[in-house]
């Protein structure tokens, strides 16, 4: 009811708050309130009933008559001005701070952005997973048909785990072109070219808050992997040597640790969708000069070339090296690094955005 509530604050915000005006928003709740639990009761969802209710009761022009308010409104509208519309706010802001008057968010693209990032999670999720284990079959085939356990030469092998990095990447690669169309209608308010709209706020705050338990249980799991995701190029690099299959171990205990990462994106995720509807809808209605601080966290950055860059230090001084015994050193001394880094740079923007705000 939170939505519903918010909705009628904003419809009813323009007007003087007379006796009779507040008599007839307690009215208006009321009847907001009872089709809202019809709704539910014909099987609509929470957000689906919501929607619904105000694209009905959304317009108090066409309402005031019925309410008896008919005369208390109309001196209140100005030749270019719809009662009750969350632009006015916007377009005023925007007028008095100099910012581009981008539209407002509404309530009917707000739930459509929902419904696709809903839809696409899982897909998603996939995508970034097969990125992340796509170098398992180059690192493992070879290794394996050096070993005498793939009965093909190792060149052969080569070229298979070769070919199947190269499908897994293209599939990814489809997979968020595919998902980038799903978008396409939505594309403003990814980009925050948009005013904010009150009611849309509460509205994706109550959805974020619905299956915020979820996602906290689905990060706690995800943490987990990820600080566990060394422990199979520990556990491997136990394992007595034995001259055919000590470097089959190593490759293993990467590939597990790959996966192991994978797994906590997979979980992380598809859980995380009803959050990032509520990031999207709160962004907009920033300055031009600001379109860009928040785009790209310093940390994500990082964290795009870091990783990739330890795998390959660490498979490039195994292999010419021979140190399978001794390279998995790279994984806890980069992990600590990695976390002390990301703290000091997370500390530092939340300094800077609080100093330039204040």
């Amino acid at each position: 009811m939170n939505v519903i509530h918010a909705y009628l604050e904003t419809m009813f915000s323009p007007y003087p708050q007379t006796p009779r005006m507040l008599e007839a928003k307690t009215e208006l709740q009321a009847m907001m309130e009872d089709a809202y639990q019809g709704f539910v009761a014909k099987g609509a969802s929470h957000n689906e009933a919501v929607g619904r209710v105000i694209t009905d009761f959304g317009n108090l022009d066409e309402l005031a008559p019925v309410l008896g308010i008919a005369g208390e409104i109309s001196p209140q509208l100005g030749p270019e001005t719809s009662p009750g519309t969350p632009n006015t706010a916007a377009s005023s802001t925007a007028a008095q701070t100099n910012t581009p008057a981008y539209p407002a968010v509404t309530l009917e693209e707000a739930q459509g952005l929902a419904d696709a990032q809903q839809r696409t999670r899982y897909r998603l999720a996939t995508s970034v997973a097969l990125f992340v284990m796509a170098a398992i079959p180059l690192i493992v085939l070879p290794t394996a048909a050096e070993s005498g356990l793939l009965p093909i030469p190792q060149n052969a092998a080569a070229l298979i785990g070769l070919l199947l990095l190269f499908v897994m990447v293209a599939f990814g690669v489809i997979t968020i072109i595919g998902l980038s169309r799903e978008f396409t209608p939505f594309a403003r308010l990814r980009e925050g070219k948009f005013s904010r709209n009150p009611v849309v706020t509460v509205w994706a705050e109550d959805l974020a808050k619905t299956h915020e338990r979820g996602r906290i249980r689905a990060l706690q799991i995800s943490v987990m992997c990820w600080v566990l995701s060394p422990a199979p190029v520990l556990l491997l690099s136990l394992i007595p040597a034995h001259s055919e299959l000590e470097g089959l171990w190593g490759v293993l205990g990467v590939a597990g640790t790959l996966v192991m990462v994978a797994a906590g994106l997979l979980i992380l995720l598809p859980a995380s969708w009803a959050s990032t509807v509520l990031d999207t809808l709160t962004k907009g209605g920033k300055r031009p000069e600001e379109d860009d601080d928040d785009e790209h966290s310093l940390v994500t950055v990082i964290a795009a070339f870091y990783w990739p860059l330890v795998v390959a230090i660490y498979l490039a001084w195994s292999f010419i090296g021979n140190a399978w015994g001794e390279s998995w050193i790279i994984w806890p001394i980069c992990g600590v690094l990695f976390g002390a880094l990301a703290g000091g740079i997370s500390g530092i923007e939340s300094y800077r955005k609080r100093h330039r705000r204040g």
